[in-house]
């Protein structure tokens, strides 16, 4: 079973171009669909006119978007970002981040062209304060450093490294 990776994505075209997208991302019969993303694939925000639309959507992958959408995993050596942007005419920006293996991405592409490509170490630790009422018996059974404390998570969370601006679409 594939470690399921979280996404966030902005896209930006026409209202035909970014359904057309959406589409592909949801129909796996269709000959353009990325590769092995899980259902249901949201649209957590949308709008503008017909010529200049945009959508936010969310869902989770196996792997990384890398290997779902990329040259390098499921899509027999094509990036599909790039074909799908390119023949779309789409703006795309995404970040993605995948807790088991500890890392984060972030793409963007205009028109079939990749303008940023980095994938980044992440940690992320959560405390589950049923499960650990104390943070003492919390960080003995999930080996946190020692010089982590208490006041460190925030709303429950703890992580080092990623991106500091995760979602904060630049597009």
């Amino acid at each position: 079973m594939a470690n399921y990776c979280r996404y966030e994505m902005k896209i930006k075209g026409t209202r035909e171009s970014c359904e057309q997208w959406f589409e592909r991302m949801c129909h796996d019969d269709d000959p353009k669909h990325f590769c092995r993303l899980f259902e249901p694939v949201n649209i957590d925000e949308q709008g503008g006119s017909e010529s200049e639309y945009y959508m936010i959507l969310s869902g989770d992958c196996a792997w990384s978007l890398e290997t779902c959408c990329r040259k390098s995993g499921y899509s027999s050596g094509k990036d599909l970002f790039a074909e799908n942007s390119r023949e779309l005419h789409i703006t795309m920006e995404a970040y993605s981040s995948e807790p088991g293996i500890g890392f984060q991405e972030h793409y963007i592409y205009q028109n079939g062209e990749c303008i940023a490509d980095k994938c980044v170490d992440w940690i992320e630790w959560y405390w589950d304060k049923t499960e650990y009422p104390t943070f003492e018996l919390f960080k003995r059974d999930v080996n946190l450093p020692d010089s982590v404390t208490e006041n460190d998570f925030d709303d429950g969370v703890y992580q080092v490294g990623g991106f500091q601006d995760w979602g904060a679409f630049a597009i």
